[in-house]
């Protein structure tokens, strides 16, 4: 099984490898896109990215979207240990690709991601060391970008995350939270992290709505994220509050 694996691997490898680096970061974009449809599609995608730096060392599309792929394997991770191993490694690509171009934003924000899964996934204390960094890569990235959605949401669950006292801040958490639906009404996390919100204010006729019209949505923007992460969790959080 694992050697028709490793075969499969290499022939799918050698067939992109005389294509432009352009394309084969477009593959490995398609590639972890689909991985819903096959597990093997996010390895693939790092096999194919990381060829793309090996021979382009500072190409900073490839750099900050083997970022995003090493954050996806964190999350699939089952311990602690590879977790942390495999956000240092996103994190490392992304702040490689933020000294090429000190002005991308995906460079800036899948840095951002990965510092923030390292702090969560160390506890709180980790967490709460790593906001001002979070802060300061989260302004960037909005001042290259203030429709950037998804740094829109990670702000917004940081005021939702944050106690008061640390500037958490559940209404400035929807106003972000709004503000990137009305960019994207079709990215499906938003949804989850708005019905979050409204549990924590314990408004759950309106986390119901946001979590149903998750469930409607028939063009996600991420369609593995929807599949794999965002259905899943809003089907979950309804049971949960099902009888409140």
């Amino acid at each position: 099984m694992l050697r028709r694996y490793l075969i499969g691997l290499f022939v799918i490898v050698s067939f992109i490898i005389a294509q432009s680096s352009d394309s084969l970061i477009d593959n490995a974009i398609e590639l972890f896109g689909t991985r819903h449809l096959n597990s093997e599609n996010l390895a693939v995608s790092a096999e194919v990215l990381s060829n793309v730096i090996e021979q382009e060392p500072e190409n900073v599309r490839a750099l900050y979207e083997l970022s995003r792929v090493y954050y996806l394997l964190g999350d699939e991770a089952n311990t602690k240990k590879d977790k942390l191993a495999l956000y240092e490694t996103g994190k490392k690509h992304a702040k490689k690709a933020i000294k090429v171009d000190g002005n991308s934003k995906w460079a800036h924000f899948w840095y951002v991601v990965n510092v923030g899964r390292i702090g969560q996934t160390k506890g709180v204390l980790n967490s709460l060391a790593s906001v001002p960094e979070i802060k300061k890569e989260l302004d960037k990235v909005l001042k290259l970008d203030p429709e950037h959605t998804g740094a829109l949401d990670v702000k917004a669950m940081l005021y939702y995350e944050l106690p008061g006292l640390l500037g958490g801040n559940l209404n400035k958490s929807l106003e972000a939270l709004n503000k990137s639906i009305e960019i994207d009404s079709n990215y499906s996390l938003l949804y989850v992290d708005m019905a979050k919100v409204w549990i924590k204010k314990k408004d759950y006729e309106k986390a119901r709505w946001y979590l149903k019209r998750l469930l409607d949505i028939l063009k996600p923007t991420y369609m593995a994220d929807f599949v794999l992460d965002d259905k899943p969790e809003a089907l979950e959080l309804l049971e949960e509050i099902k009888e409140k």
